[in-house]
């Protein structure tokens, strides 16, 4: 059947060997800190959390990724406007009907250090746990034995699982321009330490992973509109990957400037290409520090006649806090 096939050759590229398999998701810039560890806690919030689900290539397999972030910012009485920032990541990918899961936990730490009142520098490590394994009972139908075919032949000479440390780390700038417009961007390298992808004897090495990103949230020359055209581009060993797109913000409601994270009132949609692969729509809407948003992926590649152009749809929801004692900003309501 030309689903089989399709399914077969991008199983063949994308996970080979059991090779190195990346998270994907269409809503990074939501939670950059999933791809660099610089950018935890450099938010006007004081903490928040994020999470999603994503369900891929729906017509041919099972694939889910579900992503789990929390971060919070620590403020640096000693150094003024500088603060330290520490997250949770938490990431489950399971795909096909081997199972073949991916798993992992990170504890992004960094600095941020107010260059002057207008440029932020953010420096981060992250050490994690990196963990994959498929199910070992799984059955192929006629499979070719050397004598014949069987139904009942399972692998041979592979471990179900194995797990190691994972490190990764990365810098993150923000430049705040006079009418409230907000540049920023970063460069993380992903798996420094190289973990062995210990399924055999003879394991190989996830290959490291090198994240550049850049967006910006443009206040235009109407109050309630702002404009946030955003970048990242991903080079993991052989492969590489750019996604790039602009989506509006609509403000329907604007807070104050200090509560302006719990008051606020927006409605979002934007475009993205992920070059070679997918179109991808959003949406989103902000409420009371609430942000919840749904993606689209439109399958553009060699794929798309397998999957009916079904690429990707990933939900998340977003929450954004700041700490109710504060002599500066009161009493947040």
């Amino acid at each position: 059947e030309m689903k089989n096939i399709f399914f077969a050759l991008f199983i063949a590229i994308s996970v080979s060997s059991f090779g190195q398999q990346d998270k994907s998701i269409s809503m990074w810039y939501q939670s950059p800190m999933m791809y660099n560890p610089g950018s935890v806690a450099t938010g006007a919030e004081d903490f928040g959390f994020f999470t999603n689900c994503r369900l891929q290539w729906l017509p041919l397999t099972k694939m889910r990724t579900n992503i789990l972030n929390a971060n919070f910012k620590i403020p640096d009485g000693f150094m003024g406007s500088n603060n330290f920032g520490i997250g949770l990541n938490v990431m489950n990918d399971v795909t096909g009907d081997l199972g073949f899961s991916t798993n992992t936990i990170s504890i992004p730490i960094n600095y941020t250090l107010a260059l002057d009142n207008r440029n932020k520098l953010s420096v981060g490590v992250s050490p994690g746990f990196y963990q994959q394994s498929y199910t070992p009972s799984h059955t192929w139908e006629n499979q070719w034995q050397g004598s014949g075919f069987s139904g009942t032949n399972t692998e041979l000479g592979l471990n179900s699982s194995y797990s190691t440390i994972d490190i990764s780390s990365g810098v993150y700038y923000q430049h705040s321009m006079r009418n409230r417009s907000l540049l920023y961007g970063g460069v993380a390298l992903n798996h420094i330490n190289k973990p062995k992808i210990d399924f055999s004897f003879g394991s190989d090495r996830l290959y490291m992973q090198t994240i550049v990103h850049a967006g910006a949230n443009i206040v235009t020359r109407k109050r309630d509109l702002r404009v946030n055209p955003q970048i990242m581009y991903s080079k993991t060993g052989p492969g590489s990957n750019l996604v790039a797109g602009i989506s509006l913000e609509h403000i329907l409601k604007e807070g104050s400037a200090i509560t302006n994270i719990n008051k606020t009132v927006t409605v979002d949609y934007g475009f993205y290409y992920r070059h070679k692969d997918a179109l991808v729509t959003t949406f989103g809407f902000k409420v009371k520090g609430f942000k919840l948003g749904i993606a689209f992926d439109a399958n553009l590649s060699y794929l798309n006649q397998a999957t009916n152009s079904i690429g990707a749809v990933e939900i998340y929801l977003k929450t954004l806090h700041l700490y109710k004692t504060s002599t500066k900003r009161g009493k947040i309501k």
